[in-house]
């Protein structure tokens, strides 16, 4: 189209694409236009702060390590639900491990079966060393394990409600306590210390989740993940539709977990995040395993070409 001399205006928060595909950029922030100039001039870095606001520390690289000598968190068995069959693997304690596969693929349908939302017909699921029956959201929550959902507006959160009651919404049962009375101030409590704690921007925990950025958003539902303490957290896409600085934060975030022995499973169809966040990664393809890869060998390049 441009060598027909079309002109095009492509619209993207994703640096990736940018770079790849623009001759020149004009970057907008609250309503803004902070930057413009030819791509060449622009870096990663630059783009970064014209997009935020702010200058990031770099993440740490991941580390090539082996964690056969940790302890087993999570291990299904030959698996098989609508939209997969004959899955197994192992994840261990400290390990990000990345479920990467186009739509389709039975990614999803995968992290449902291991929250009790989808139930297996064959095949064992074993936390800890012990096989469990995941037969609803309260037996996988009760076993350790979170889900951080694939779409947050219609799964993940209650848009009407306040942050506060979004955020403490899982833990409920712990509030009230043994004689069963709910404190709306002990749920602004919790509430306050996990928007502190991760970030979230917002002056007021009161006001509605739909007022806040689809980063803010996410970082809500993976709070109230984190809030019941598991030991296995999934996340299914966990940076759809977030800025630049949103997906540092979650991705920082997700290392220092993974340093406090939590099990961390990442479902995603984004090649880039995974090859950048996980220590190992299986591809799946048309509800199979189709291949693992590992230490060097998990890169952008190689990705790409198991999942096509």
């Amino acid at each position: 189209m441009k060598e027909e001399g079309i002109t095009i205006l492509f619209v993207s928060h994703k640096l990736d694409e940018v770079f790849e595909i623009s001759d020149s950029i004009t970057i907008l922030r609250s309503g803004e236009n902070v930057h413009s100039c030819p791509i060449q001039e622009m870096n990663e870095e630059k783009f970064t702060y014209y997009m935020t606001g702010r200058n990031f520390d770099a993440i740490p690289e991941k580390k090539l390590q082996s964690f056969e000598d940790k302890d087993s968190l999570l291990r299904i068995n030959s698996l098989s639900a609508p939209g997969f069959e004959d899955i197994s693997f192992d994840l261990r304690a400290g390990e990000i491990l990345g479920i990467v596969g186009q739509l389709g693929s039975g990614r999803t349908e995968l992290s449902l079966a291991l929250f009790g939302m989808l139930r297996p017909f064959s095949g064992s699921i074993f936390v800890e060393g012990k096989e469990v029956h995941l037969d609803s959201v309260a037996d996988a929550q009760k076993c350790g394990i979170a889900l951080v959902p694939e779409d947050r507006l219609t799964e993940g959160l209650f848009l009407p409600q306040s942050i506060y009651k979004n955020i403490a919404v899982t833990c409920l049962d712990d509030l009230a306590g043994l004689a069963g009375f709910l404190k709306e101030e002990d749920e602004k409590k919790l509430s306050q210390s996990w928007v502190d704690d991760i970030g979230v921007a917002t002056k007021d925990h009161t006001l509605p989740v739909s007022t806040l950025s689809g980063g803010n958003q996410q970082k809500v539902v993976l709070a109230r993940c984190l809030a019941t303490k598991p030991k296995v957290l999934i996340l299914n896409g966990p940076t759809v539709g977030v800025d630049i600085g949103a997906k540092y934060d979650i991705h920082k975030l997700l290392r220092e977990l993974a340093t406090t022995g939590m099990a961390i499973l990442v479902v995603s169809d984004d090649v880039a995040e995974v090859s950048a966040l996980c220590d190992r990664a299986i591809v799946m393809k048309a509800g199979q395993f189709s291949g693992e890869l590992t230490g060097e060998d998990l890169n952008n390049e190689n990705l790409y070409g198991v999942t096509a």
